[in-house]
């Protein structure tokens, strides 16, 4: 029935988040980080130019005050380094070290090793038109909620 489908809709992707935040902590504990970190590691490695704080938060979907608390852990721990890019802090780039690019080729193996777990029995064709459905239905809860989408850059 239609009007259920928002429903059903909420429970499966909840559903989803909690499987995948499981599998997030249980992994990053293993190679000695945060599973709030792994994402963050991925982003950074696809983006070697560095990114600002506020970049990151944006593409990961979190508070930009979290990442700022975080930060002076991942450089005690020498994953990422801040570069300043002029006179206002808020502007520096943030950059993946030699350790943190190792981390974050760990975090993508893993990622791939489940990715072809969970995809197993699932067609590419079908994979294809959900990823593309998925990422119509986030730009357009990003747009009903007046956020921006860090997908629409990527589409483009």
């Amino acid at each position: 029935m239609e009007k259920d489908r928002f429903i059903r809709f909420a429970l499966l992707i909840g559903g989803v988040n909690k499987h995948l935040q499981r599998i997030k902590i249980d992994n990053a504990t293993e190679i000695g980080i945060k599973g709030v970190h792994a994402f963050w590691l991925y982003e950074l490695y696809i983006h070697p130019e560095g990114m600002t704080a506020s970049e990151l938060a944006s593409c990961a979907m979190i508070d930009r005050s979290l990442i700022s608390r975080e930060i002076d852990l991942l450089k005690r721990n020498e994953i990422v380094a801040v570069r300043e890019t002029g006179k206002r802090s808020y502007n520096a780039k943030l950059y993946l070290t030699d350790r943190g690019k190792l981390l974050a080729q760990r975090v993508g193996d893993l990622a791939l090793r489940y990715q072809h777990e969970i995809d197993r029995d699932i067609g590419e064709e079908e994979l294809t038109a959900f990823y593309s459905t998925l990422e119509k239905l986030y730009r357009n809860f990003a747009r009903v909620n007046g956020e921006p989408s860090c997908f629409a850059e990527r589409d483009q």
